[in-house]
């Protein structure tokens, strides 16, 4: 009886699932993975991931997030993403320029990527390991400001800045692709405490590594590549950084499938999926109180004067 009672309710979620409104961040990983824990192992894991090659697909060099809302209460069903409009100013900033670590607060010429691209582009990935999917069954009230947010940002121009590893989409001025990802979850209140913990990194980059206007240095890739003992410190004049790192992301989502596979589910965790090596961790959050009112968090009368 008991085991009756069990598969009608699966039955009644996976039915109750495919008609819900929700969201869905899709997270890929580096092909070798990127190592944050010093300034050495970032520069060369960085470099070594850039410089690959695949045969008719992308490479995702330095790891990627993008976004699905699915509102079916609209008939809506979009992909988004943020990423750099080319991949040469980079270059040119790091070789040329000098930048060193200054590329990580660095805004770029943007683009927002929908779903012709992002669908491409993650076919040849169906799967596969590299890739991780949360997803979040929402209200349709939730949905419905995923949706007015995203057109907002494209029309304000916010989508043609792809900006620093520092930058909070909802303050204006662009985004990387992992903080534009999680300002969904943001906008719709469903950010967790755990996930500031467990998705950024929190780094002390010595000035001494950062090129470029945030501190007037010339930083060439030999000094990175050639101190390999350098460690982030708060003890010299640093920058500090918290950045959103879509490999830690990826990383939660597997923690949290396989202890559900043991059977200890996280909080709101409903059920989890996989194809083939993708693994898909799924929550219910339609009781969360969907936030009213203006999701920027700057002065919108300055911002207009200020683009005109």
């Amino acid at each position: 009886m008991r085991k009756t009672v069990c598969l009608f309710c699966l039955l009644i979620f996976s039915f109750s699932a495919l008609a819900a409104d929700q969201v869905s961040l899709i997270i890929i990983n580096s092909p070798k993975g990127i190592n944050w824990k010093s300034p050495w192992g970032l520069t060369v894991s960085t470099i070594n991931n850039s410089l690959l090659k695949f045969k008719n697909k992308r490479v995702f060099g330095i790891s990627h997030v993008f976004i699905n809302v699915k509102c079916d209460s609209l008939g809506k069903d979009i992909y988004r993403g943020m990423t750099s409009a080319t991949d040469t100013e980079e270059r040119e900033l790091l070789l040329k320029k000098k930048y060193g670590l200054g590329l990580m607060f660095h805004g770029y010429a943007g683009k927002l990527e929908k779903e012709d691209i992002i669908l491409r582009d993650l076919t040849p990935y169906s799967g596969n390991d590299r890739i991780a999917k949360l997803t979040t069954i929402i209200s349709p009230e939730a949905c419905e400001r995923m949706l007015t947010y995203v057109d907002d940002y494209e029309a304000r121009g916010f989508g043609k800045m792809y900006s620093g590893l520092q930058a909070d989409p909802l303050k204006g001025g662009g985004s990387s692709c992992s903080a534009f990802g999680v300002s969904f979850l943001e906008v719709a209140g469903l950010l967790e405490k755990e996930y500031f913990t467990d998705w950024r990194e929190h780094l002390y980059i010595p000035k001494c590594f950062i090129g470029g206007p945030l501190t007037g240095n010339k930083v060439p890739v030999t000094r990175l590549l050639f101190r390999p003992g350098a460690k982030w410190s708060n003890k010299e004049p640093n920058i500090e950084l918290y950045a959103w790192n879509p490999e830690k992301m990826h990383a939660w989502v597997g923690r949290i499938y396989d202890a559900a596979q043991k059977g200890k589910y996280a909080k709101n965790l409903v059920d989890i999926k996989h194809v083939g090596k993708t693994k898909e961790i799924i929550f219910d959050k339609t009781s969360y109180p969907t936030p009213t009112g203006n999701y920027w968090k700057f002065d919108d009368s300055k911002m207009a004067s200020a683009q005109n």
